[in-house]
């Protein structure tokens, strides 16, 4: 596997009409529920995996357009190759383990042994899921327009930057808005968060504030957190069932 994932395609704003065109749902990727779901393994949080596994199946089978900001796949990346190469060296390093024990126990263990090593590949397997995941989603490239709009929500402290005046948080959400405002299906769109300190203002809170409810209203957009949703909620949500 490589140790950068590569999108689909890399879009311009501009592109939005031509390349997000059809009458079928969109989330759009905040960071955190993609760096969320690589952690599934040291979190040992397995229930996730069918939820999430379905979505990203949906994405792949063309049910549903994936699409992040650029900003969102620079900051994926900064992170993905040390978490995946930790997965995968625990993984080879229990696979050897393994073989020691059989090994030293002799048939038949060493035989069970083996049949379980060919099936402990859940690292190998959720890295080909990211990496697949990311074939399919657009990615929309930086502009002068959205960096200037950026600049000023974090320099009038307007939600996402009332908290913690994140700079990229901003980036990110004003790439969805300049989505919805260009797709033809503005209601179809949401944007999917885990981030709720800075789009609620309270980690505990799911009420975005006003100014982030008013902007998704203004361009029929929706916001959606993701680790609060369960696969029925997200199937309905897309209009899957």
């Amino acid at each position: 596997m490589a140790d950068l994932v590569v999108p689909k395609q890399i879009i311009s704003v501009s592109d939005i009409p031509a390349v997000i065109c059809d009458p079928k749902p969109v989330i759009f990727w905040d960071t955190c529920p993609l760096l969320y779901y690589n952690t599934i393994i040291e979190r040992r949080a397995y229930q996730e995996y069918e939820k999430d596994s379905q979505l990203y199946d949906w994405i792949k089978n063309g049910l549903v357009y994936s699409v992040t900001s650029m900003v969102v796949l620079e900051e994926f990346n900064h992170h993905h190759k040390a978490k995946r190469n930790n997965d995968l060296y625990r993984e080879q390093a229990l696979k050897v383990a393994m073989k020691q024990y059989g090994d030293i126990f002799g048939s038949p263990q060493k035989e069970d042994l083996e049949r379980g090593m060919n099936v402990l590949n859940l690292a190998s397997h959720m890295d080909q899921m990211v990496c697949d995941l990311w074939a399919n989603t657009y990615v929309i490239d930086t502009n002068a327009t959205l960096t200037e709009k950026a600049h000023k929500r974090c320099l009038g402290y307007l939600p996402p930057a009332s908290v913690k005046s994140e700079y990229k948080d901003c980036y990110i959400w004003e790439t969805f808005l300049a989505m919805c405002q260009e797709m033809p299906n503005k209601s179809r769109a949401f944007f999917m968060t885990d981030n709720t300190e800075d789009f609620c203002g309270n980690k505990q809170s799911r009420i975005p504030f006003p100014e982030i409810d008013s902007d998704a209203k203004r361009v029929q957009g929706n916001v959606r957190f993701a680790k609060h949703l369960l696969w029925v909620d997200i199937a309905k949500m897309l209009g899957i069932i």
